[in-house]
């Protein structure tokens, strides 16, 4: 239990990007690596114990220096925001006729406010399924997406609200 408290204790030196990113995953494969040792002689355990802890701070203290030493933009360890992100095939026209209208230059019709609505709905299912890692999930909704986008662009059309 004291080996769990300090590696516990010591992966909070790590920086908090690499945690949120690995603490996890680090932990889970701790824990059943140590239960492993404990069915194994004695010695073992110990050497397992000394090796992960020494591993664990010189471990923490080159993330430190990578994260101080390397530009931000070199270094980030976020993935892109898939919701931000145009897809192949929609016109920047149409992808940004969204962002016109969620800052008040007028939505038009309910028809074409459930249109956008439907969009938006879609893509927050599409960034919860690829979160997920339910791939044909996101697919179904990519598709969906597209559908709806030109649905509105046709509702758009319909109601001269190109521009």
């Amino acid at each position: 239990m004291k080996l769990k408290r300090a590696y516990r204790t010591l992966l909070r030196l790590y920086p908090e990007d690499y945690k949120a990113m690995f603490a996890a995953e680090m932990w889970n494969t701790f824990e059943k690596a140590a239960e492993e040792r404990r069915r194994e002689e004695g010695l073992a355990l110990v050497r397992f114990a000394f090796a992960e802890l020494i591993g664990l701070m010189t471990g923490a203290a080159a993330e430190w220096i990578a994260k101080l030493t390397t530009d931000s933009s070199v270094r980030g360890r976020r993935p892109p925001d898939v919701r931000m992100m145009r897809p192949p095939g929609v016109p920047q026209q149409l992808w940004f006729a969204g962002a016109c209208m969620s800052l008040g230059q007028g939505s038009g019709p309910d028809e074409v406010a459930e249109a956008e609505n439907r969009i938006e709905t879609l893509i927050a299912r599409m960034v919860h399924a690829i979160a997920n890692h339910d791939f044909p999930g996101a697919r179904s909704y990519s598709y969906q997406e597209r559908e709806a986008r030109e649905d509105l662009r046709r509702l758009r059309q319909k109601h001269n609200l190109d521009e």
